[in-house]
């Protein structure tokens, strides 16, 4: 079928709707009070979250502080105990030149070894 043969015309209302009048749109100053209403608890809820974050992040400024801390005493031991090492070690090395160098006596035959 084709719909070139076809005339479109308008259809009026019907006549069973009444016409009344039009809705009336809201009153622009209520849409402004809303809209600052709306804004207002945003702002109210941005602060919050602002102070929220500020004491988060003042409470880890504290804990990094003392961790600082912590680390630099921990450094401190660590190098006192590496200073203590190092004396050791010289000890040692020199205890077992003189090893090397003049080793012990043997006791003599006669005598019984003693005992331990």
């Amino acid at each position: 079928m084709s719909d070139a043969g076809r005339k479109l015309s308008a259809v009026g209302a019907s006549p069973g709707l009444a016409k009344g009048p039009a809705p009336a749109a809201p009153h622009p100053a209520r849409h402004e009070r809303a809209a600052l209403a709306i804004l207002g608890v945003l702002l109210a809820v941005c602060l919050v979250g602002l102070a929220l974050s500020m004491g988060r992040n003042a409470r880890l400024d504290r804990e990094v502080a003392a961790l600082s801390g912590e680390l630099e005493t921990a450094h401190a031991t660590l190098g006192a105990y590496e200073s203590r090492l190092s004396e050791v070690r010289e000890a040692v090395a020199r205890l077992n030149a003189l090893v090397e160098a003049e080793p012990a006596p043997a006791p003599p035959a006669d005598e019984p070894a003693p005992a331990s």
